[in-house]
């Protein structure tokens, strides 16, 4: 059977907000690699080649530079992003992606 990898990385951080107030929680630094390193690394070491990653549309750039920078990384992010002024949970961001979800299980 084939699965596709989703990471859900839109979160406001919300409970982190001493944390949070100048960085987005995707891009907090763990072990000099951003949080979203991790749970890509791990997909990675399952066999993913690629992941479907949703973020806010304003962390886009500074996400993408952060995750270069940290290397060792050779599955491919596909980033879907979330508007910033949106307030949408888990399941209006699943079905905000869903023409992209190809595998059904």
């Amino acid at each position: 059977m084939e699965f596709q990898a989703v990471v859900m990385a839109a979160g406001r951080g919300s409970r982190m907000v001493d944390l949070t107030t100048n960085k987005a929680k995707p891009l907090l630094p763990i072990g000099n690699k951003p949080m979203l390193w991790y749970p890509l690394h791990m997909l990675e070491k399952a066999g993913f080649e690629s992941a479907i990653v949703v973020i806010l549309e304003s962390i886009r750039g500074d996400l993408t530079q952060a995750l270069r920078s940290a290397r060792n990384l050779d599955i491919t992010p596909e980033y879907v992003t979330i508007p910033d002024e949106e307030d949408w949970g888990t399941a209006d961001t699943l079905r905000f992606i869903s023409h992209l979800i190809k595998v059904n299980i």
